[in-house]
């Protein structure tokens, strides 16, 4: 299919739409028609139509592609009345996701540190274990209200957010010991989580921790493993979407994110996020094209056939409203026109620094301290997920460039 997949890229109030269109075409004579009811890909004896004129207004032009721009193309519109509505139509909402934990009340299990083996929590079974109720890093935010706590764990909860377990302090074993807030494997002085005074409670990382449990006590049936291990994956959507809760607002558009992640070897890394908080817009098309174009009509079929299916709604093919009735052709070498769908997404901005090393670390010192002064917490996720954070951000990163070039 010669174009393969196209994304529009809208932020407003500004009054263009970013285009990019991926094609596999090899054919010297092709043209973008911008139309006010939306673009056409045209080539000698195909085009394909999406109607981007129900979203907003376009302004009228005619790209010509040239050779350099076989594989990407990008393009600016000009356009103007924003229909929102038409917009939220083809939106699709993506929810927060459930973290799934394979640690239910019915399980015995006890914590160890993953660095030396030591008991950080001795074998017990909890009454109730659940994710916090609301999406945080923080969990102080659950349990206070208006900066007074206002409630205390029983000895029997267990709460679980993103990368941290709450419990109550007590049910620790003397493997463990304290500085300040900080809650450290006695044996090893790994970091394994930080204090909740005021609930009297800890908040362990769980990418510190080595679960060994079994179910309904039956040690026959004993497993162990990393407790990162037991949660379910995430994609790094969901990543973001647990994350973003937690940006501290820094002006009037942009909020910060300060996220820290230990690697196996011990070695820190910090990833700085400055999130744009206006809003964002994606259209996408669908699917493959290539696969919508094997679904579509017979090419060889007349161009009266073709009239006659587009008035029956039976067939893909159509005949863009407005034009005149194709000229007579031979049979086998009519034009056929197939409708690209969209759907649209929500999305946000975000600007990312990594510092993996202790070089980084030190020359970037007084940036850390500014954002800690200025109120941003800084919060533990696992390398692994960092890592699959900075991936994806790089290749969107990647994307965004491509967007945003505006070659035409």
């Amino acid at each position: 299919m010669p174009m393969e997949l196209f994304i529009a890229s809208i932020m407003r109030p500004a009054k263009w739409v970013n285009m990019l269109i991926v094609n596999s075409s090899n054919s010297k004579h092709r043209r973008i028609d911008v139309r006010t009811d939306g673009i056409r890909w045209r080539e000698k004896n195909h085009e394909q139509f999406s109607r981007l004129g129900k979203f907003f207004q376009l302004k009228p032009k005619t790209l010509k592609i040239e050779k350099e721009w076989r594989d990407e193309i990008a393009f600016r519109l000009n356009v103007t009345n924003f229909k929102v509505a038409a917009l939220d139509e083809v939106t699709i909402h993506v929810p927060v996701d459930r973290l799934q934990l394979q640690l239910d009340e019915s399980h015995t299990f006890g914590l160890q540190c993953n660095n030396c083996s030591n008991y950080v929590m001795p074998q017990r079974r909890f009454s109730f274990i659940t994710q916090m109720p609301m999406v945080t890093m923080q969990p102080r935010k659950y349990f206070r209200i208006n900066g007074t706590p206002a409630m205390t764990l029983s000895d029997g909860e267990l709460y679980y957010g993103l990368n941290y377990i709450v419990m109550r302090q007590r049910v620790l074993g003397f493997g463990v010991m304290r500085n300040r807030e900080h809650i450290h494997c006695r044996r090893c002085l790994q970091l394994v989580g930080e204090a909740l005074d005021e609930l009297m409670a800890v908040k362990l990382y769980v990418d510190t921790l080595w679960v060994i449990s079994s179910k309904g006590g039956d040690r026959s049936q004993m497993s162990e493993g990393q407790l990162e291990e037991r949660f379910a994956p995430l994609s790094v959507s969901q990543v973001m979407l647990q994350l973003l809760p937690n940006a501290v607002p820094s002006s009037k558009h942009k909020s910060r994110i300060f996220l820290k992640a230990v690697r196996a070897d011990g070695q820190l890394h910090y990833m700085l996020l400055l999130v744009d908080v206006r809003e964002l817009r994606l259209l996408r098309s669908n699917q493959s094209l290539s696969e919508m174009f094997n679904l579509n009509c017979n090419v060889k079929r007349t161009a009266r056939k073709g009239l006659k299916a587009n008035r029956k709604g039976q067939d893909a093919c159509f005949w863009p409203s407005g034009e005149s009735k194709p000229k007579r052709q031979r049979l086998g070498a009519e034009k056929t026109v197939h409708e690209v769908k969209v759907s649209g997404y929500r999305g946000c901005r975000v600007n990312y620094q990594i510092f993996g090393n202790d070089a980084q670390l030190s020359a970037n010192s007084e940036v850390f301290e500014q954002w800690h002064a200025e109120g941003t917490p800084m919060l533990r996720i696992s390398y692994t997920t960092m890592m699959d954070l900075m991936h994806e951000l790089k290749m969107n990163e990647d994307l965004v460039n491509k967007l945003e070039r505006s070659a035409l």
